[in-house]
């Protein structure tokens, strides 16, 4: 197990913040099946090759668009031919991790209805090592997945054939992390942000330390961000610098 795998696994500050979340994604699943009656469609989206309610203690790492302007913060996820959505929302993720030899994804996409949450889309799967392929270079990973899997829909309880595909990049994040102050003050960054809303719109999404990265990344998930210290960095930043080198050389080359 790898050094942030252990932490995780042995952190009750984060086994409590995980166990919360998937109470409340419990509880928007039982919406999601009072508005999938009118909102038929939805049926298609909501699904799990896992025993679902799950357990979980594993890291979490977000896959992310570059500057993840709220909304087009995650990369690409294609469920039987449909692109799922990428924007951000509270109770939102695109995280991929390990569970040994696997990769498991958890994607969730949330929308609200009389003031409760639901799902358009939730997908939580897991794929053996010859279902998914990975190439790195230096700090740059991807990883690709385009398969057929039973999964279990979760609204109707039924067993279903999904084809589940994505190509999530980590490009290196060296020279590539730009500050608010660097957003604000550029007009480079300032021309990036207009046609989503312009800058002061998007400081709502960049990360807790104030930065935004300029591509393609996977970075820790909020949870693990709060807790960087139990897990060995001086900050978010070092943390996600350091991020490829820890975890997934860990796990894609066994090191």
């Amino acid at each position: 197990m790898c050094r942030i795998c252990d932490v995780a696994k042995n952190s009750p500050d984060y086994a409590n913040l995980v166990q919360k979340m998937l109470e409340e994604d419990q509880a928007r699943l039982e919406f999601s099946k009072q508005v999938s009656q009118e909102l038929k469609p939805i049926k298609k989206f909501i699904c799990s090759s896992i025993k679902w309610p799950v357990k979980l203690f594993f890291p979490m790492f977000e896959v992310r668009a570059p500057f993840s302007v709220p909304q087009n913060y995650f990369q690409n996820i294609v469920l039987d031919g449909e692109r799922q959505g990428v924007a951000f929302a509270h109770g939102a993720m695109r995280s991929i991790f390990f569970s040994g030899e696997n990769l498991i994804i958890l994607s969730k996409i949330v929308n609200h209805r009389e003031g409760k949450e639901f799902f358009t889309s939730f997908i939580l799967a897991h794929f053996e090592s010859s279902e998914y392929s990975a190439s790195v270079e230096g700090e740059n990973v991807t990883i690709k997945v385009d398969v057929e899997k039973p999964m279990r829909n979760l609204l109707t309880n039924e067993m279903e054939h999904k084809r589940i595909s994505f190509n999530f990049v980590n490009t290196s994040v060296k020279g590539r992390i730009v500050t608010k102050e660097q957003i604000f003050t550029s007009s480079q960054f300032k021309g990036v942000y207009a046609k989503f809303g312009g800058a002061s719109a998007k400081s709502a999404s960049i990360d807790m330390e104030g930065y935004a990265i300029t591509v393609p990344h996977y970075s820790p998930h909020p949870y693990l961000l709060q807790l960087h210290q139990q897990f060995g960095y001086g900050s978010n930043r070092q943390f996600q610098e350091n991020l490829v080198k820890d975890y997934f050389l860990a796990h894609l080359k066994k090191e």
